[in-house]
């Protein structure tokens, strides 16, 4: 019976599977009701579930509706291999029904849930052409803030919209957003108003936004340099550009975009001609003759991507001179009507009109019109070539003396032309070899399919897979390196599993090969036919497979079938120079897979140093994208951009000498200016790095010098707020100072009159930390001795009286603890409020660290004994300010606020200090690193802050799991949500492995009553520090 119901199910799968392909849902209604399984079937080369192939049925809603009845409605929840579910190509090609009968399945959570590209239901339903009524309907369902989630790319439903919809989203937006919207920049920087200007099917979102939003709009510039002039002459016809003249003028089209190129420029690359016409009529024929970046001109540009009839209308306004004029690398418009894709009407009318002499002309790489049509076109050009040339042209070298049959075999878009020139020249043509030493077979391996090979073995045999080319690789090697691997599967099934042990002289395996170009898919065939052993073998620089899927950039896939089959333990392995996979997925891929990393490693693995000492956020500021780099820093806090190589180089030097402005522009919005001034051990700064950065080097350079520029005349530099308490210079000065004991050190003298700041090498003043509340730097006293000046910037205070009165209750503080002898608590000498709205505070200078900055410079937390050691002065120092009469509180207790002497010594700092001066100002930010360490009591629903004894120990106790996890218990939720999660559920357990003593104690620290919260005295008196 069983064999029976399993031959049901094929038929009723083969069934279902005629069915989708003949678009039938009159047929697939009673299959879906007979279905045991959402299953897989290829349809149209996508292979993924009855559910998610339904969706492409106009009339499949009520197949849709009896799979969710008979499957149930987690067959919506499936994922194709896009990372799409059911419901996002749902949103995609169907009406607002499908969306209902999905809400009444799933309920609203599915339509938040993302895909591809991280969109959601909303962004996929921006992207309906055929209706708006799904965007709507769930924009109603799911709020308007739906509206302003980001895809991976940038970019929200709107400018998704003005890209694929017509003027009535526009309108609705507007409706339910205002127009603000519009001008919310996404993907390189583009608003709605570029993404408008881009609709290929209709202009009206266009001129509507233009209306909408004024002409202004039309001349902002995205991240590349166009404005929507020059995407609309790209995207659109005629009628935009008259409509651009009706409210800019002509000179709109002659103003420059990305590389230099113009409105007709643009038009010359667009899939028709009307808009180049129009501009040439408008403009005048000069406008022909303007060469981009590049030397191209619009006539070059045309014969790339245009038809005859723009040829014909290039002649008629500028004689056929034009088609040989040359542009980069020296290439006519007989070359580049020879790499036009979509037709070769071009190229037979320019060589009918200019003559075949001009198929003769080689380009500054050697390449004739011959060698780029084998390249691009298919076999009826060089049909053509024949006609006009004969068949000795096919033989003749180009590039790395490479004829037309080696430049048809790396022909991606059709192996006609290979075919045809082999059945033309003869196979001996095959056996030709490159400059490399590749033959045509091995060029086509790595650039075409299964069908390719097939050909060669019919007419040369299989032996010719066997011969090495290029770094001695055979044309399996080659295949392990094409973008598709149906060449390699097809190669191994012929020429048996030994060909995947050849190494090349490089020392890799087609196995090391495909991993670092192919997929998961591949890797899945290598251990169906090897075993995973194979995974495991070193080849280049002692990589393995799994190294060389960190580097792969096109997929992590790889890498992740990888992991999963291989153990996480493989993550660890080091290749010749000290790199793991780690440090070279970050080097490569994107944030994805240092967020698998941390899944499966923990956050550390990220701090292991590799070549040079680099650690994984070295690598990120290599990476060609920043979106690894922005993860880590996220992740790990901006104190990892401090951390230096071996050469002394910190990410931003990297980052100047391998990426553009972006990862630079980051790098200053977690630290501020302060990175660019670090200088590597070889005395370089960021700028000379810069000066190795061909492409965008001076860029940066420039950036860099004006940012310096705007900085307000001899202020300190800002630092991101995620640096609060860490003491910089510590971080990236490897030097120490050699300070003689406490109890040698002479007694500081606060009755000084005069002082200035110490400065650095550069000249600049000598930055020690910053905060919430200001600066902390180096100054020397008309008393010869150095000390620490915190300076709190007094400008918005609601009234002048309350920020007296502040400043009144500050001094009177400080005052107090002028008094303070102990030591474990830094000297307080002074304060006083100075012109430009100042208020400095004077103490002792500190040669150490913060707890915060030693766990983070040794990647580490710290073990139970050292927790113990500073416990025990911490509550020592707590105990002597809440005996003394009147009480004195700390009111700021965490590890970046607890310092670690260069005598192992600890200090309490930052006694909370300028808190009431930051309550008088109108825009003060909210604290939010110190929410984490607040007590219960503290957030009163009277809004009243009382601190107590109690609430110093309760922030003690935060420290406690601080100085064990590196980051305060609750970090993982945002500051606001802190209130609510601490009175309603019990503090996290510190981690697994302290003992009971070391729990217990924790435990009496964060009792969520005061009254029942240990006291100092009592706490110095537990087993746990005894």
């Amino acid at each position: 019976r069983h064999s029976a119901d399993m031959a049901r199910q094929a038929s009723v799968r083969e069934e279902v599977a005629a069915a989708l392909r003949a678009k039938d849902a009159g047929r697939l209604l009673p299959l879906c009701r007979q279905l045991d399984a959402n299953f897989e079937v290829i349809i149209n080369q996508l292979n993924q579930s009855i559910a998610h192939h339904v969706t492409f049925l106009s009339d499949g809603l009520r197949c849709f509706e009896a799979l969710i009845k008979k499957l149930g409605p987690d067959c919506l929840t499936c994922t194709n291999q896009y990372g799409n579910t059911p419901v996002h190509l749902a949103a995609l090609y169907r009406d607002e029904s499908w969306m209902e009968l999905i809400h009444r399945s799933l309920g609203s959570d599915c339509f938040r849930q993302p895909g591809r590209l991280q969109r959601t239901a909303i962004h996929f339903a921006a992207v309906n052409e055929a209706t708006n009524s799904c965007l709507k309907w769930l924009v109603n369902e799911c709020g308007t803030d739906c509206l302003s989630v980001r895809d991976q790319q940038g970019d929200t439903p709107v400018h998704l919209a003005a890209w694929k919809q017509c003027a009535d989203s526009m309108q609705f937006f507007k409706s339910v957003l205002g127009s603000e919207c519009f001008h919310q920049p996404g993907l390189v920087q583009r608003t709605a108003i570029h993404c408008a200007a881009e609709n290929e099917a209709t202009n009206s979102c266009l001129k509507w936004l233009v209306n909408e939003c004024g002409t202004d709009c039309l001349s902002v510039r995205d991240q590349q340099g166009n404005t929507p002039v020059h995407l609309a002459a790209w995207k659109q016809g005629a009628d935009s550009m008259q409509f651009f003249k009706s409210v800019l003028g002509s000179d709109c089209f002659h103003q420059p975009g990305l590389l230099q190129q113009t409105a007709i420029h643009w038009a010359a690359l667009n899939g028709t001609n009307s808009c180049l016409k129009w501009l040439v009529n408008e403009c005048g024929t000069d406008c022909l003759s303007v060469r981009d970046q590049h030397g191209y001109t619009p006539v070059h540009l045309a014969a790339w991507k245009q038809g005859a009839d723009s040829m014909q209308f290039f002649k008629s306004v500028l004689g056929s001179e034009c088609f040989h004029q040359p542009g980069l690398l020296q290439q006519t418009a007989i070359h580049k009507a020879a790499l036009n894709e979509a037709t070769n009407s071009c190229l037979k009318w320019l060589v009918n009109e200019c003559g075949t002499d001009c198929l003769s002309v080689r380009d500054q790489q050697g390449n004739t019109p011959v060698h780029l049509a084998a390249w691009r076109q298919g076999a009826d050009s060089m049909q053509f070539f024949k006609s006009v040339l004969g068949s000795d042209c096919f033989h003749q070298p180009g590039l790395l003396q490479r004829t037309a049959i080696h430049r048809a075999a790396v022909n991606e878009a059709t192996n006609s032309c290979l075919k045809w020139l082999v059945n033309e020249c003869g196979t001996d043509c095959l056996s030709v070899r490159d400059q490399q030493g590749n033959t045509p077979v091995h060029l086509a391996a790595w650039k075409q399919g299964a069908d390719s090979m097939q050909f060669f073995k019919s007419v040369l045999g299989s032996d010719c897979f066997h011969q090495p080319g290029y770094l001695q690789r055979t044309a399996i090697h080659w295949a392990a390196l094409n973008g598709t691997n149906s060449c390699l599967k097809w190669l191994v099934n012929e020429c048996g599993t030994d060909c995947l042990s050849v190494r090349d002289q490089q020392g890799n395996t087609p196995v090391h090969l495909a991993a670092w170009r192919q997929g998961a898919d591949s890797m899945q065939f290598f251990k169906s036919v090897l075993g995973s052993d194979c995974f495991h073998q070193p080849g280049n620089c002692q990589r393995t497979a799994i190294h060389h899927a960190a580097t792969n950039e096109a997929t992590n896939s790889c890498l992740k079938w990888l992991v999963n089959e291989c153990g996480t333990d493989c993550l660890s392995v080091r290749d010749q120079q000290g790199n793991t996979p780690v440090h070279l997925a970050a080097w490569k891929q994107g944030a994805d897979s240092m967020q698998f990393f941390k899944s499966v490693l923990g956050s550390d693995c990220f701090h292991q140093p590799g070549l040079v000492q680099r650690t994984a956020i070295h690598f990120a500021a290599m990476n060609e994208t920043n979106s690894c780099l922005k993860w880590l820093i996220s992740e790990l806090g901006p104190a990892c951009l401090l951390e230096k190589d071996s050469n002394g180089a910190t990410p931003a030097h990297l980052a100047a000498q391998h990426h553009d402005l972006d990862s630079l522009r980051l790098i200053a919005d977690s630290l501020g200016l302060a990175p660019f001034d670090f200088l590597d051990s070889g005395g370089e700064s960021v700028a000379d790095y810069a000066e190795r950065n061909s492409q965008h080097g001076a860029r940066i350079r420039e950036w860099i010098a004006e940012q310096r520029r705007q900085q307000p005349d001899g202020e300190e530099r800002r630092l991101g707020q995620a640096m609060s308490g860490l003491q910089l210079r510590r971080a990236v000065d490897a030097q120490s100072e050699e300070t003689p004991s406490a109890s040698a050190r002479p007694a500081l003298d606060p009755a000084f009159s005069s002082w200035d700041f110490l400065l650095d090498g550069d000249g600049n003043k000598q930055l020690l930390g910053a905060g919430g509340f200001g600066q902390v730097y180096k100054a020397f006293t008309d008393k010869r001795q150095t000390v620490a000046v915190k300076i709190v910037r007094l400008e918005g205070a609601s009234s002048a009286r309350l920020m007296d009165e502040a400043i009144e209750k500050e001094n009177a503080e400080i005052s107090v603890l002028k008094a303070i002898r102990h030591p474990n608590i830094v000297q307080f000498l002074k304060s006083e409020r100075i012109k430009k709205g100042k208020l400095c505070i004077f103490t002792e200078l500190i040669s150490g660290h913060s707890l915060s900055e030693l766990m983070q410079l040794q990647r580490r937390p710290f073990d139970e004994a050292a927790v113990r050691d500073f416990s025990k002065q911490i509550c020592s120092a707590l105990n002597f300010l809440h005996s003394r009469s009147p009480v004195t509180l700390h009111r700021d207790i965490k590890c970046s606020n607890l310092m670690l002497t260069n005598e192992g010594l600890i200090k309490l700092i930052d006694f909370g200090l300028a808190k009431e001066v930051f309550a008088s100002m109108r825009s003060t930010k909210t604290e939010c690193g110190t929410t984490y360490f607040m007590a219960p009591e503290l957030f009163s629903e009277d809004g009243r802050i009382v601190y107590s004894p109690k609430t110093d120990v309760w922030a003690f106790g935060c420290s406690v799991f601080e100085m064990l996890e590196m980051k305060p218990p609750n970090w993982q939720l945002r500051w606001q949500q802190i209130p609510l999660r601490i009175r309603n559920h019990d503090m996290p357990q510190l981690p697994a492995g302290t003992s009971a003593l070391m729990r217990d104690f924790y435990g009496r620290c964060i009792q969520r009553e005061p009254r029942r919260r240990a006291a100092t005295a009592e706490l110095l008196e537990h087993k746990f520090l005894q």
